[in-house]
């Protein structure tokens, strides 16, 4: 090592590495794009409370949660979670802060404060299944509350979304016209 790099290197205390990883960041050095393939907002979505990335980390949980049949219709692009959560957060700014807050520490948290070392985003399936599960079952009431948030809002996005309907058999809302009365009272045949 030579004396100039050297000197350089004992200059750079932790206030000094801080500002240094700060100005990367801000520079666009480090990677701060949505890297996990569909995860992203589908070309052309003009976003208003969430970011490319908390829809990305959005989108991931959203699809753990629902289960299997419902991470497949979100997969293949017939449920966009986004999109109605970024609606339902725009029509609501009391909750918008709050749950976009949540999202951010969800996907860059580390370890003690969430359960992971990596991104959200950047995990295996698996590995959100736990981390979610932490959230759920924490002695902490503040992950708790996190998890409760991003459940709800979750589930009001995917299920609020038409191409869900399948799974639950919902017709869809009266009054529009293309719902009948007798469409909504019409049971499938697995639930008779």
């Amino acid at each position: 090592m030579t004396p100039e790099l050297a000197r350089a290197a004992a200059a750079l205390d932790r206030r000094g590495f801080l500002r240094l990883v700060g100005a990367a960041a801000a520079a666009g050095v480090l990677p701060a794009g949505c890297r996990a393939r569909g995860l992203a907002p589908p070309p052309g979505t003009e976003l208003r409370v969430l970011t490319p990335r908390t829809w990305a980390t959005f989108t991931a949980a959203t699809a753990r949660l629902v289960g299997p049949r419902g991470a497949a219709l979100v997969a293949r692009g017939l449920v966009v979670p986004g999109r109605t959560a970024d609606a339902v957060l725009a029509a609501n700014p009391a909750l918008a802060g709050p749950l976009v807050q949540g999202l951010w520490v969800l996907e860059l948290g580390v370890w003690p404060l969430v359960w992971k070392v990596r991104t959200f985003t950047g995990i295996t399936p698996g590995a959100q299944d736990l981390v979610l599960r932490e959230l759920a079952h924490s002695r902490i009431a503040l992950k708790r509350d996190l998890f409760a948030g991003l459940r709800s809002l979750a589930f009001l996005a995917f299920y609020g979304d038409p191409g869900a309907r399948q799974l639950t058999g919902y017709p869809g809302p009266f009054g529009n016209g293309t719902v009948s009365i007798a469409d909504g009272m019409a049971r499938p045949d697995d639930l008779v």
